[in-house]
């Protein structure tokens, strides 16, 4: 009677296992391939948006300078003219300056943030 019961066992067993290795293994292999390309195209995108953050962060530094140096002229141009200004230029130069300097609050927020995100992708 066991002899009987095995034999209609174990080809069953070797159906199996034969099924398991033809039809899973290679999905499970490809979903693995599919994750390393993932990970790959995301390592690229990182790696650019690094680069692209970097080159924000001169432009926005380069940005900061010329403005100080405008800023110098008008100052020394305002002596120049024996401090006497109009007016209206005056109000409007200020709100300029506000303006900037809120700007440049804006871009260095960014850069922390770029900065930040950069630091995270490098970990992965």
């Amino acid at each position: 009677m066991m002899k009987a019961n095995a034999f209609f066992v174990r080809p069953f067993l070797i159906a199996v296992f034969t099924g398991v290795l033809f039809f899973l293994l290679p999905g499970i292999s490809s979903a693995q391939v599919a994750d390393k390309v993932e990970d790959v195209a995301d390592r690229a995108e990182n790696r650019a948006d690094r680069r692209e953050n970097k080159r924000d962060r001169k432009e926005n530094k380069r940005d900061r300078k010329e403005d100080r140096r405008d800023a110098r002229e008008d100052v020394r141009d305002a002596k120049h003219d024996g401090g006497i200004r109009d007016k209206k230029e005056d109000v409007r130069d200020a709100k300029e300056d506000v303006r900037d300097a809120k700007e440049d609050v804006r871009d260095r927020k960014e850069n922390k943030r770029d900065r930040k995100e950069n630091k995270i992708d490098r970990r992965n």
